[in-house]
Formats: C-alpha cells, structure tokens, sequence
C-alpha cells in the first residue's frame, strides 16, 4: 500500500498531449515549483506524507472509530500561474477482494494494481461541476437565463410548488428540494428511462424556493434535463463538447453502463466499492467491486449519464477544465466560458445562509473541508462522494486536485476530509503561508 508512481513535475513528456499545448499561451505546462515562486520543501514533504492515509490505524471519527485506512490511494496534482508543479500518484487503485463490516480481504499481490498518475476515477458529485459549466454555456448562448424559471424550459416540471423554481436556485441548492428522490431511481418502481424522469419532474419540494440551502442531488439531474431541451443534445455530448476543444481524452460517461473489460478504459479505472454489503437485495445487479460504471445508484439508473454524478476522468484532464476557470474561460486559446459567466462561478449567491452554504454558481467558496488553509471566497472548489476534489483558487491563481477512491472497499469505512485538508495545507505551505497543519 506505500508502493508510489512518482513523477518529476517538470518533465513534460509525462503528457504528450500537454507537451503539444505547451505551444498555446494559456495551457497548462509542467515546471519547477521555484519557476512560479513556490516551494518545493511542503511540495515534497505532500509526496512523502500523503501514503500515511493508506494505512489502517484508528483515525477517530475519520474512520468512524474503526481501524481501517482512509483511502486505498490516490492521484494528486498541483499547479500554479499555469505550471504543474506536483502531480504524483501513491497506493492502490485496485486492492481488496472482499469487505465484511471494517474487515477487508486484501487480493493477492499479483493482482492488487498500483495507482498511476493516469488512473481514471469516478467523479461523483465532480460532474456537477461540468454539467455547470454545460449549462453556463447555455446562458452565454442565449438558451437559457441565469434568472429564468425551469419551467420555463420543462412545463411538466411547475407541478407540486415548483413553478416559481430559477436556474439559479438549482445552481446554488436553494431550490427546495430533498436531497434525494424519493425512492431511487434504479428500483423496479421505475422500469424505463422515462419513467425515472418523470419522477424527476413530479418529485415535490420540502422547502419553499429560496428559503434555504439544501445539498440535493434533484437539483443538477433536473439541471440535465434542461440543458437537453434547450440543446436537443444528451448531456454527454454537451459535454464533451467543450472538454474535446480542451484536450481532455480520459474525459467521459459510461453510457449504458458497460460492464468489465468490454469498457476500452477499464483497466485503468480505479475499483470502487463492494457496494452489495451495503445495499443488499437492492443493489442493482452489476459485478463487485463496482468498477468501471458508475457508483451512484440514481445515475446508474440514468443509464450511467446524469447530471449529479458519472463523470470519469483523471487529475490531468480536470486540471485543464479548472485552468480554464483560472483563465477566464479559455484554454489554449479557445473560448469556452465568457468572462461574465466565470465571475459567477466565484460569486457567493448565498451569502443570507451560514458560512457552510457559501456557493457560487454550481461550484462551493470557501470550505475548510475541501480546500484546508487554502479555504476563501475565492476559492471555488467541489468534492465528490467517492473521493475526489478539486479546489479552483482565483486569489492566488492555483489549482489543486486530489482524487481518490475512498469507498473502495466500502463508503462506510472513512471520510478523506483529513487527506483533502492536509493537500490544502502543503499547497499554502508552498506558497510560502505560515499556516497550521489541520486537527
């Protein structure tokens, strides 16, 4: 479990695709940490210390009191003004056999499979982030307005209270609704597609419109089928849209969710968890570990393509999406986000909520959690529930990502908060802030 890939961050042909977009004036590029200002002492001091969460100890409430690891491994990358400073991998992305309770049966050595720094993750609530972007895009085309009420586009959505809901309020989960469907979309109460949006449409609100700020998935699933009407596009195609004019080819949905090494990139997507131990008989039927299709259960339902969850990619592609917030909206000279449409990525529209609720459009400001020492409003950051996170810092023109499979073997095992504000606090570190390491 302390095996490591590690890579010289300035050696560009780790990437042949990012060595070609050295030659464009705003892609990413590989460079020393001095070469932008930074140190490389807490950079260095990230790459030795992050294996620690891959061993089983007891990490209190992290672990839920259990003596478990954190996560199995993980894929981490830094960059600064547009250079890659760090970008390293460490652990396993395929490790267990079996789980019961906090018992794991680790594989045999021959087939446990080291992470690499290409490992392709399950993004999780991270492709909420894209389907923002998607539908930002909507909005600088004309298509839809910020302000505009999803009814507008989806008549059959005003039933049960939700005339008056805006795009905004989806944006920003203050929308009303629950976190969740009311009964998940992949059980046999709905037995085709259309009849799983049509729960969408008709789910009913738990809150009035505005009122308050409430996490819930209902709010970017609804965003999708909005962004399909108005596109009459599947969201997967919008989206690879704008991520193919990035250069992003680990970048993609699982469309029909395609099982085992029928799926061209199996063999380098990291195992996720043993999810019929925690589901049972309600588990959708698909091979343990869950590898390769998504682990959310309502976008498996959605035939793997939702807006909430099951975006795959790994830490290279999504550093090119976030460089391109950096960049106001371009990469490698093209246009993909208006400047107007960026600033509200970083614009806290609930600042009348707690300091927890702080959200620009789609993307979270301000959160110890996902960005430790690096937390501020603007800093635009996301994590996703199997253990990925991103963290966009506009003040200080950074980017950090940090992905894991964390509920490999089991979601029940731990939260990698720690590890997510540990990264934060060695990127403040390397750019020279004084500042505590996290409790």
């Amino acid at each position: 479990m302390r095996d490591f890939v590690i890579v010289a961050a300035f050696l560009a042909a780790a990437s042949p695709t990012l060595a070609r977009d050295n030659c464009k004036h705003d892609g990413l590029r590989y460079g020393t940490p001095e070469s932008v200002g930074m140190l490389s002492k807490p950079l260095e001091d990230m790459v030795a210390n992050l294996t620690h969460y891959t061993e089983a100890r007891n990490w209190g409430s992290k672990s839920h009191d259990q003596v478990v690891p954190i996560e199995p491994g993980g894929t981490t990358l830094v960059a600064h003004n547009g250079v890659i400073v760090s970008h390293f991998a460490f652990g396993k992305r395929n490790l267990w056999a079996s789980v019961n309770g906090s018992t794991g049966t680790l594989l045999p050595p021959g087939e446990q499979e080291d992470t690499t720094i290409d490992t392709i993750y399950d993004m999780a609530s991270l492709t909420k982030l894209y389907t923002t972007v998607a539908g930002l895009r909507c909005i600088d085309k004309g298509l839809i307005s910020l302000n505009g009420t999803v009814a507008t586009y989806l008549p059959d959505f005003a039933v049960n209270g939700k005339a008056g809901i805006t795009i905004l309020q989806l944006l920003t989960h203050t929308s009303g609704f629950q976190a969740d469907p009311t009964i998940g979309l992949w059980m046999p109460q709905y037995p085709t597609y259309e009849s799983r949006v049509q729960q969408i449409l008709n789910e009913s609100l738990v809150n009035s419109p505005g009122s308050t700020y409430l996490y819930s998935d209902l709010n970017f699933m609804t965003m999708q089928l909005v962004i399909e009407k108005v596109t009459g596009k599947p969201l997967d195609e919008v989206i690879h849209e704008y991520t193919s004019m990035m250069g992003m080819p680990d970048t993609f949905f699982n469309r029909g969710n395609i099982e085992g090494p029928a799926f061209p990139f199996y063999h380098r997507m990291a195992a996720q968890e043993f999810q019929i131990t925690v589901l049972g008989d309600e588990e959708p039927q698909r091979p343990q570990p869950v590898r390769g299709t998504v682990h959310d259960e309502n976008s498996w339902g959605l035939n793997g393509v939702a807006g909430h969850a099951g975006l795959f990619s790994t830490v290279l592609d999504t550093a090119k999406f976030c460089q391109m917030i950096l960049n106001n909206g371009t990469y490698n000279g093209k246009r993909i986000l208006t400047k107007a449409s960026v600033d509200l990525i970083f614009t806290n529209f609930n600042a009348r909520f707690s300091s927890g609720a702080y959200h620009g459009a789609g993307f979270e400001l301000n959160q110890y959690y996902t960005a430790g020492p690096m937390a501020n409003m603007l800093a635009a950051s996301h994590t996703g529930y199997t253990g990925t996170t991103l963290v966009i810092d506009r003040a200080s023109n950074t980017l950090f990502l940090h992905f894991a499979n964390r509920v490999h073997p089991s979601r029940n095992w731990s939260s990698n908060n720690i590890v997510r504000e540990a990264v934060g606090y060695w990127v403040a570190a390397a750019l020279g802030r004084n500042v505590a390491f996290p409790s």
